[in-house]
């Protein structure tokens, strides 16, 4: 559909198409987050520190192969476009990686163990790459409205919330309920299989959809262009080339402090909703409802935001949201203990489910601002150089992402053995001590990353006029390129 601008607008079944796919990032990230880390320490007895390193060196693999997949996507040519092929062929893999996530054979040694986790971590990581990458960049690429985009990312960033949410719901009530042998009970074994099959049948089907859903923008997609010969080292170096835009590079390292903090607090949550809080699974089924509701708090007015302030100031907003959050119950446990309500008051079950809508606020606002303002960088680098780089720009966003969650894996792991977190801790055998070192690490001791994510974010230049004028400029080009002047 066009505008009356000759902006091509996209359908709802289009924007929905692509949000779907986004329920398999949703799904990576909660396992990642909130069980993976303590299935093999908890459960299966992995130290914290080698289960992060395992989760660690596949988060780093998955992010140099972001840059190699953004190259190679931008570079093919087949009658199916540049991205489809590749985010089709990633489903079937990437679903049985995760599975098998999660089942590991019986009697292996803790090396053996290890190996497994980091073989398909890895896979599963690096599979995902080959969707996700292309996938973002197509949104960038069917989308070339201002306003649109925010839309296609808000409804993407939704999709990928809602699935992550609605994993966590199922698994928290109905797959790791607390009984008499397991409290909590994330302790029991023998649930990570069905959570492991329901994280393969979402990831499959929700590919599937999002591939079928949007063939039919193929025709009105951008063709590759000519390039020299293709070399990995190449395009890595091409992604770092990306980093002199000055506004890019202020959302990427921003990006990567943020994510740092949000590794961290997703690895450290089921410790402290469970041990800190003294919350039952049954009780912690609620957040991804608390979670859900604050995301839906958050589209329309996000909407309404990103149109009577450039979108440097609403990040700017949401990520200062997001700080207070993260710290104003826990330093109110940790540093004003006498007159906080104790764990089995009921108040302590309302100030966590407030947190949780905070979160949902705050994250989706987060990720769907920073994906429409790449999708802006990439317009203002396409006006002056000539060049779409969209694959290889989210491909630069998801290294960040991806190194920053490495980096957060691997502190999360050595803080729960620098606290000595004791390996299937039930409740209320925690030490008071380590409790609270735990409160310390979640809230107020990581929060300065915050700050410095703060201070990048002012450092962005991009506004809505500029990103008019990057397309008018683009637009201009390619009329010209279509009809060069006669002799």
């Amino acid at each position: 559909m066009e505008t009356h601008e000759g902006t091509r607008k996209l359908t709802r079944s289009t924007i929905l198409s692509f949000g779907i796919g986004n329920a398999a990032e949703g799904v990576k990230t909660t396992v990642y987050g909130g069980f993976i880390l303590f299935y093999y320490q908890q459960v299966l007895g992995v130290s914290g520190s080698l289960a992060g390193l395992a989760l660690a060196i596949s988060v780093f693999v998955d992010a140099i192969t972001d840059p190699i997949v953004g190259q190679v996507s931008d570079r093919l040519n087949t009658r199916w476009g540049r991205r489809h092929p590749y985010m089709a062929v990633a489903a079937i893999p990437l679903s049985i990686s995760f599975f098998l996530l999660f089942n590991p054979p019986d009697d292996l040694s803790s090396l053996a163990v290890f190996m497994w986790l980091l073989v398909f971590a890895v896979l599963a990581r690096v599979s995902l790459t080959f969707y996700e990458v292309p996938h973002m960049a197509l949104g960038a690429e069917m989308a070339t409205d201002y306003h649109q985009r925010t839309t296609l990312f808000s409804i993407s960033a939704g999709f990928r919330m809602v699935s992550g949410l609605a994993i966590t719901f199922v698994a928290y009530r109905y797959i790791f309920p607390t009984t008499d042998d397991f409290n909590p009970g994330l302790l029991n074994p023998d649930g990570y299989f069905s959570l492991g099959v329901l994280c393969g049948v979402v990831i499959l089907v929700a590919l599937t959809l999002c591939v079928i859903g949007t063939r039919h923008e193929i025709p009105y997609l951008k063709k590759a262009e000519t390039y020299s010969s293709f070399s990995a080292w190449s395009a890595i170096m091409d992604m770092f080339r990306l980093l002199k835009n000055s506004s890019f590079r202020a959302i990427v390292l921003g990006l990567f402090f943020f994510m740092l903090i949000v590794n961290i607090e997703q690895g450290l949550s089921p410790y402290t909703a469970i041990h800190f809080w003294g919350l039952s699974t049954e009780n912690m089924s609620f957040f991804p409802i608390a979670q859900f509701a604050g995301a839906l708090s958050a589209l329309p007015l996000l909407q309404l935001c990103t149109r009577l302030f450039d979108k440097k100031n609403v990040l700017i907003g949401v990520t200062i949201m997001f700080f207070i959050n993260v710290n104003i119950f826990i330093c109110g446990r940790l540093f004003f203990s006498s007159i906080f309500p104790d764990n089995d008051s009921p108040l302590i079950f309302a100030f966590v489910l407030i947190y949780y809508f905070f979160v949902g606020f705050v994250s989706i606002s987060i990720l769907t601002t920073i994906n429409s303002m790449i999708a802006d960088v990439a317009d203002e680098y396409a006006s002056e150089s000539g060049l779409r780089r969209e694959g290889s720009f989210y491909a630069a966003r998801s290294f960040a992402s991806k190194s920053a969650g490495a980096a957060g894996l691997v502190l999360t792991g050595v803080v729960l053995d620098f606290i000595q977190f004791p390996e299937g801790a039930v409740v209320g055998s925690v030490a008071d001590q380590t409790l609270w070192s735990l409160g310390f690490f979640h809230g107020p001791g990581t929060s300065i990353f915050m700050l410095i994510t703060i201070f990048l974010y002012t450092r962005y230049r991009i506004t809505r006029e500029s990103t008019i004028e990057s397309q008018r400029r683009i637009k201009l080009n390619q009329q010209q390129s279509e009809c060069p002047e006669s002799e």
